[in-house]
């Protein structure tokens, strides 16, 4: 199960919610499957943690030039299984479009 929104859709699936972090300018996140999501001022995927730290995810990625969508795959281990997300990120917007769970 996953979530994806975009330029055609304004609604994030009811397996994902947004938050807006404190403080002005930050990105917001973005929670799928139990994981939580943001994207850094270099436009990198980061999880969030309980606390609030972001920690950069390692990826491989693809830029879609027609979107200007950068499209992240990235592995997640979770409490019972390791998952991969594939997430995609509007580099412009510096925001979070779409996630949907590959695995």
């Amino acid at each position: 199960m996953g979530s994806t929104t975009d330029d055609s859709s304004s609604a994030l699936s009811p397996a994902a919610r947004q938050r807006k972090p404190a403080g002005a300018g930050a990105a917001p996140v973005i929670s799928c499957d139990g994981v939580t999501f943001t994207v850094t001022e270099g436009n990198e995927v980061a999880e969030v943690a309980r606390g609030g730290a972001a920690r950069v995810l390692h990826s491989e990625s693809f830029l879609d030039a027609g979107t200007g969508t950068r499209r992240h795959f990235v592995d997640v281990q979770g409490e019972a299984e390791a998952m991969l997300f594939l997430v995609s990120v509007r580099e412009d917007q510096r925001r979070i479009v779409a996630i949907r769970r590959v695995s």
